[in-house]
């Protein structure tokens, strides 16, 4: 899951330079996300979810990922999009 957060994290600092580089000085430049999680021991269970977006007047970028962890299974998935015009 840290690896996972930390691969968005990059994106997401990634997506903010190419936005900025990209970017004209009087360009607006707009950048957001969030985070949610839930943890509990009495029936071993981890999850968790991110999103983000970083924009510009002429490029936007955008990404999710979640997972979920127990104590037989494991599942997630992660997309994202970059769009440039």
């Amino acid at each position: 899951m840290k690896s996972k957060l930390g691969k968005a994290l990059l994106t997401t600092v990634g997506a903010l330079a190419v936005a900025g580089i990209a970017a004209p000085a009087y360009a607006h430049v707009d950048a957001g996300g969030g985070a949610a999680g839930f943890i509990t021991v009495d029936r071993p269970f981890v999850a968790g979810e991110q999103a983000g977006f970083a924009a510009t007047d002429h490029v936007f970028t955008a990404g999710h990922e979640g997972g979920w962890v127990s104590s037989h299974d494991l599942g997630g998935g992660a997309e994202g999009l970059a769009h440039i015009g």
